[in-house]
């Protein structure tokens, strides 16, 4: 016959194995049974408790995250952190902020404007700027050619090359007369600066160009004969190129080409 592990009463159990219980403090009776290979007797009313607890605790977080599942937990959180920041605005002050954000960006954008319309602005100056002194330089030196009876087509050139724009005390621009350092000449020992019609002289005076400029007298019975009615192919001076000039001037000379057709 099998023994009870518990009893309420050992009236239940015969006398002979009533001496192997042990009485428990809620009065019933409870075998002793020593532990051997792992086996005992012992009481698992709270091991049975805990396991229930434990089953509901699991079917409760099985719940929870059924209900969250295809979440990604870090957008949750990220997102709770986001909705905890927005319930901490005032709708008011947040509408001025954003508010200001959108006049300082306008700002911005007017003033990034009007800067490359200043800047756009000075650079079109400085053209114009650039091309009015070079067509000063250009016609101080025409004037200071044509008034020593030079050929401008052939002297043009070699008089630029002597020259720089520079600005008066006053801003007027003016061709300032250099040698090839670019430092300016003096005209006099008395440290008078070149000016364009000395530089002009200087050239006629010189056996290179020299035989650029008008002779001072032209014709005579000494003057050697030459063509009358134009240049090559009966061009006038006006319609022949430069190069056509210096050929015909070192032909026929300089008295022939400015008896030509102007």
């Amino acid at each position: 016959m099998a023994l009870k592990a518990i009893v309420e009463d050992l009236e239940q159990v015969e006398e002979s194995l009533r001496d192997h219980y042990t009485e428990t403090e809620e009065g019933k009776f409870v075998l002793a049974v020593e532990s051997a290979g792992g086996y005992a007797l012992e009481d698992v009313s709270g091991l049975k408790s805990s396991l229930e607890k434990e089953r509901g605790q699991r079917q409760k977080l099985e719940k929870t995250i059924k209900d969250f599942d295809g979440l990604d937990p870090k957008a949750a959180r990220e997102a709770m952190e986001k909705l905890e920041e927005l319930s901490g605005l005032d709708p008011a002050k947040e509408a001025d902020r954003l508010a200001e954000e959108k006049v300082k960006a306008r700002e911005k954008q007017i003033l990034e404007k009007a800067q490359n319309e200043i800047q756009e602005a000075k650079t079109t100056a400085e053209r114009y700027r650039a091309a009015l002194h070079n067509a000063t330089v250009r016609d101080e030196a025409i004037k200071a050619i044509v008034a020593q009876k030079g050929i401008p087509d052939l002297l043009l050139p070699h008089v630029q090359r002597h020259l720089r724009i520079s600005e008066r005390d006053d801003g007027t621009p003016y061709a300032e007369v250099v040698d090839a350092e670019g430092n300016p000449r003096i005209a006099d020992s008395k440290g008078t600066p070149m000016s364009v019609a000395d530089l002009v002289r200087e050239m006629r005076d010189s056996e290179i160009f020299g035989r650029a400029f008008e002779a001072e007298g032209r014709g005579g019975s000494g003057a050697s004969p030459g063509p009358t009615n134009g240049g090559p192919k009966g061009k006038s001076r006006g319609e022949m190129t430069p190069k056509e000039k210096a050929e015909f001037i070192d032909k026929h000379g300089k008295d022939k080409y400015f008896a030509l057709p102007a």
